[in-house]
């Protein structure tokens, strides 16, 4: 059986400026700290997601 770690985001990436935002995320650019390799990470402000949305996993961020 295979075993998973969990961590922290920001103790793998460091997060930058805001690339664009919606209503309910926020789109930052982040650098993996160990390569150097640049992302975007989306950033989903749960407390704004309905009951609902949260439950089946679906939201919209338009």
């Amino acid at each position: 059986m295979a075993t998973t770690t969990c961590t922290r985001f920001t103790d793998e990436y460091q997060l930058y400026e805001e690339l664009g935002k919606g209503a309910f995320s926020v789109v930052r650019r982040c650098v993996k700290l160990c390569t150097g390799q640049e992302y975007a990470a989306k950033i989903i402000n749960t407390k704004k997601l309905s009951a609902r949305d949260t439950h089946t996993g679906r939201y919209s961020d338009s």
